[in-house]
């Protein structure tokens, strides 16, 4: 019986003071605005039975709310993390959110890869300049030794850059799962 060849990594930012630091703000501007909000809802229904509505007053108080519940529905994608999973010539690509959701991307069999490399590699750059690809950036470390992977899947084109480690990559490039011609590296 023959084994699975399974890796499964996890992409973490390195430098991640500044994403802590605007999770952390946006949670305080939410709070923030929701408090204002509710007050000045608060406000404008207190004038009701004076005769003079105050309109301004439920003006701020709705756009109060709406700034907290946009931020309540983008705070999560503050902290995000990708996970690769390599199992038997696929590649599955998920986003994390926040440690909590889990987004899933993307299957990408390597039989169906036209082009992989390193992003340093002359052949990325002929992908870069076409408009017709969808690009899809799904790291988080700029510095990271990214990879690009070119493929054509349900009739559109794809450019998609990771930053897998070393030992995936030797995984994908071993055992026939890629195409003769297909690994620039």
């Amino acid at each position: 019986m023959a084994m699975d060849n399974f890796k499964e990594e996890i992409v973490v930012r390195k430098r991640n003071g500044f994403a802590n630091f605007t999770y952390y703000l946006a949670w305080t501007m939410l709070v923030f605005f929701g408090v204002i909000g509710i007050f000045m809802m608060q406000a404008a229904l207190n004038t009701i039975g004076s005769g003079a509505f105050a309109w301004g007053s439920l003006i701020v108080s709705l756009i109060m709310i709406a700034l907290a519940a946009l931020l309540w529905i983008k705070k999560d994608g503050l902290r995000v993390e990708y996970e690769y999973t390599f199992t038997n010539g696929v590649l599955d690509i998920s986003m994390v959110l926040n440690n909590s959701k889990r987004r899933y991307l993307s299957e990408i069999n390597m039989k169906i890869v036209d082009s992989i490399g390193s992003v340093n590699h002359p052949s990325f750059n002929r992908y870069l300049s076409d408009k017709n690809i969808k690009r899809h950036n799904w790291f988080l470390n700029r510095g990271a030794n990214l990879t690009y992977l070119y493929f054509s899947k349900n009739g559109v084109r794809h450019l998609v850059i990771i930053e897998p480690s070393q030992e995936m990559l030797d995984m994908i490039n071993s055992r026939g799962y890629l195409n003769f011609g297909v690994w620039q590296g």
